[in-house]
């Protein structure tokens, strides 16, 4: 039997996939001068379930003290599972998302991530459900 980095048979198929984009970064150094220089961008497209976070996921994290902003949940489907360990940021629905926790188990072919998205992104509405939806039109006079 072949191994294969998808999450078949996890995933109900009722669940549309988005693309999702992960940004990792190696270690930064500073110079010879004294000025820090940031490591290299490392960029690694996946296809992903994206999920809301249950009533009791949520509760959990904001006892925890997390501070939560549209906090998601992730299914990886596929694509190298090995890379997500190094990763801090995620793209995705048009915005920027932090990782809160994460179970990524390459050998099972199995990824789960709590992500919160990161505040005032370029213009997008903090209040909005999904960051997909166009701009509410300006109420007229």
């Amino acid at each position: 039997m072949s191994e294969t980095l998808s999450m078949a048979g996890h995933v109900d198929d009722v669940f549309a996939s988005e693309e999702v984009t992960v940004k990792a970064y190696t270690v930064g150094h500073y110079d010879d001068d004294g000025i820090w220089v940031p490591g290299t961008a490392i960029t690694e497209d996946y296809t992903a379930n994206i999920q809301p976070l249950n009533d009791r996921e949520m509760d959990n994290l904001m006892r925890a003290g997390e501070r939560l902003l549209d906090p998601r949940k992730i299914y990886i489907n596929s694509g190298d599972l090995t890379k997500l360990k190094i990763t801090y940021d995620l793209e995705f629905l048009g915005a920027k998302w932090k990782i809160i926790r994460s179970d990524i188990r390459p050998w099972r072919t199995y990824a789960k991530i709590v992500v919160s998205r990161y505040d005032d992104q370029d213009g997008t509405d903090p209040q909005a459900a999904n960051i997909k939806a166009p701009p509410k039109p300006e109420p007229t006079p």
